[in-house]
């Protein structure tokens, strides 16, 4: 039943799981699409199917029908009290989310080696780990028909594991439309928090072009 049909309010929200999914690779379907777009929004968008219809571009049936497969895979939930949206420059909110990303040591660098914040290491430290993410991307990149066609691994992010396999420091890549992000984690990563879906909402309405 859409809210529509309901008199008690009710508002999409992107779970970290919808956002890693957005987030994780350029190949376009509806799903991410529609992932992007909520995610792109500076306000709280009302559960309409008038509005469903309109962030998808499909029919009342169709879109509905999107937004069934979103809350089947846990990406998107219909809350009553979403989570206020993040305002303010990267550069203000890089400080808050970092830290808590990871147990250890966070850095946010582009594919290009320039580091957009950190927390924990030193400037020397974060201009030769930003480095060494944009080669591991290059690197990525030149071996992606092996990894996607022949192994059938879809993934883009790397790490450096001990000896029971558990990652030491992992280089997670987000892309934002051309652009490509590496959030380097050391420790235990927590992507499965609420500051991981407002970076990935600040990124998105920075650098994506609709």
């Amino acid at each position: 039943m859409n809210q529509e049909q309901n008199d008690t309010p009710r508002y999409f929200q992107v779970t970290p799981s919808g956002a890693y999914y957005a987030t994780l690779n350029t190949q376009p379907e509806p799903l991410r699409a529609l992932l992007l777009q909520l995610l792109s929004a500076d306000t709280h968008i009302p559960y309409l199917g008038s509005l469903l219809q309109k962030l998808t571009g499909m029919d009342e049936n169709e879109a509905q029908a999107l937004l069934d497969k979103a809350l089947h895979h846990g990406f998107v939930d219909l809350s009553q009290n979403p989570d206020p949206i993040a305002t303010g420059t990267i550069e203000q909110l890089l400080p808050e989310y970092l830290p808590q990303l990871a147990d250890g040591r966070v850095l946010l660098a582009d594919d290009q080696g320039f580091c957009l914040g950190q927390s924990g290491f030193d400037s020397e430290e974060a201009e030769a780990v930003a480095g060494m993410a944009a080669d591991l991307v290059s690197m990525h990149e030149r071996h992606q028909g092996l990894l996607n066609r022949h192994l059938g691994l879809e993934g883009s992010s790397w790490a450096l594991v001990d000896a029971v396999g558990q990652s030491e420091l992992g280089f997670w890549t987000h892309h934002v439309g051309e652009q490509k992000f590496l959030l380097i984690l050391e420790g235990m990563p927590h992507l499965n928090r609420q500051p991981f879906v407002d970076l990935m909402s600040v990124l998105i309405r920075r650098y994506l072009d609709y």
